[in-house]
């Protein structure tokens, strides 16, 4: 079973996936934002570099579903969250055939198990952001905050017609101070789950 986390940048996920991984003994997949050759790149020259930080993200997340073809699976990203950031930044015409491509094949391998779609205002999302201070990202802006928030949304309803999704709104909860908000999204998750999969989803001791 594959679970993946959808939203903005500095919204929760990998915190929210690290906890929810610590509690029911599935593996975690991180997107790779630390080992990213072109990231700081980007940052610094979005228009510039944004064909080849698009690309490097969903070949990683390709490479990743395609070499995990047995367990139980927490990614702290999704193709919605590579789709909605392609969709700002700057992909040329030219390039976006090459996008298309990678897209279809990632269809090719199924779709996730369950879509957790955070959701949370964004002013909140900007200052977690700056909150986190990764240098890097010190030029986001609320603008760019909003509009990836909207373009996620548009990119969740999409695909909830086949994907399920669990949308939790993240302003209200704490996953880096308070373990009582982890509990109550995976107590939401395993109602989710067990009452589809018929299938306990937290790890026994």
């Amino acid at each position: 079973m594959r679970i993946e986390l959808c939203g903005p940048l500095g919204i929760g996920k990998t915190t929210l996936a690290q906890n929810l991984a610590r509690l029911t003994g599935w593996q975690l997949v991180r997107e790779p934002v630390e080992t990213h050759p072109f990231l700081r790149a980007f940052y610094g020259s979005p228009a510039k570099y944004a064909f080849e930080k698009n690309l490097f993200f969903l070949l990683d997340y390709l490479h990743e579903i395609k070499s995990r073809t047995a367990g139980n699976f927490i990614f702290d990203h999704s193709a919605i969250v590579h789709r909605a950031y392609a969709a700002l930044n700057h992909i040329q015409p030219h390039e976006k055939p090459v996008f298309a491509t990678l897209d279809k094949a990632i269809e090719a391998l199924g779709s996730p198990d369950l879509l957790i779609n955070l959701v949370c205002p964004s002013d909140i999302i900007l200052s977690r952001i700056i909150k986190r201070g990764r240098d890097f990202e010190s030029g986001v802006d609320v603008g760019y905050v909003t509009a990836l928030n909207d373009e996620m949304q548009r990119q969740v309803k999409y695909v909830e017609h086949y994907i399920p999704a669990i949308h939790v709104d993240a302003a209200r909860y704490d996953f880096e101070n308070r373990p009582e908000d982890i509990e109550a999204v995976l107590h939401i998750i395993c109602e989710h789950i067990e009452a589809r999969e018929k299938t306990p989803l937290r790890k026994t001791a």
